[in-house]
């Protein structure tokens, strides 16, 4: 699949879960409803880190090895100093997968993206997004380890084809000796036999 189109497909969840959490309104007096508000608007912010890591993730996919490595840098180094910052867990999670990264490692990726699913401190926009970043460095990784198998088919192949050419060469040098033994001998039963 094509990451552009993960990127858009993820936009839209974001966006619809971002229409689908209607703050409530509160009447005058409703101390209930000004409890329930006032816990509803955290949320709104975690709605906006998964656009903000969006926008990480195009950005990121445009700079240079350096710049890539220095965003890798002070990724780790946020996470050093904060280890349950998800959104810098999931940037980092990106990094390592995707395409354009200089630094990729699927497996790193998947790991943490696995840690990432099993924790379930992610809303429901972060949570579809790490989904979909794990069910692609799956696939990735996947389809890196078919690559890999295929060329070692492929190695075997060459060294059978390389063996049975040699085999074959031999044979038409045995062959080819054979035909000169052939050829002398018959040279030699040709010739007339002078007599002194």
């Amino acid at each position: 699949m094509n990451i552009k189109i993960i990127y858009i497909l993820i936009l839209c969840l974001g966006t619809l879960s971002a229409c689908a959490s209607k703050p409530f309104t509160s009447r005058p007096g409703d101390v209930k409803q000004k409890e329930i508000n006032n816990t509803a608007n955290p949320a709104k912010p975690k709605q906006d880190s998964t656009i903000e890591l969006l926008a990480f993730s195009d950005s990121y996919s445009n700079l240079t090895l350096e710049s890539q490595k220095k965003s890798f840098a002070e990724t780790n180094l946020a996470l050093v100093e904060n280890k349950n910052d998800v959104t810098q867990r999931i940037k980092l999670a990106m990094m390592l997968s995707i395409p354009s990264s200089r630094l990729r490692d699927v497996g790193k990726a998947q790991i943490l993206l696995q840690d990432l699913l099993q924790k379930n401190s992610l809303n429901p926009s972060e949570s579809a997004l790490v989904s979909l970043l794990y069910e692609y460095t799956s696939d990735s990784a996947k389809q890196i380890q078919k690559n890999r198998d295929d060329a070692k088919k492929l190695e075997a192949s060459q060294a059978k084809y390389e063996n049975l050419q040699q085999k074959y060469d031999a044979l038409e040098q045995k062959l080819n000796d054979l035909k000169n033994i052939e050829k002398t001998m018959n040279d030699r039963d040709i010739k007339p036999v002078n007599k002194p």
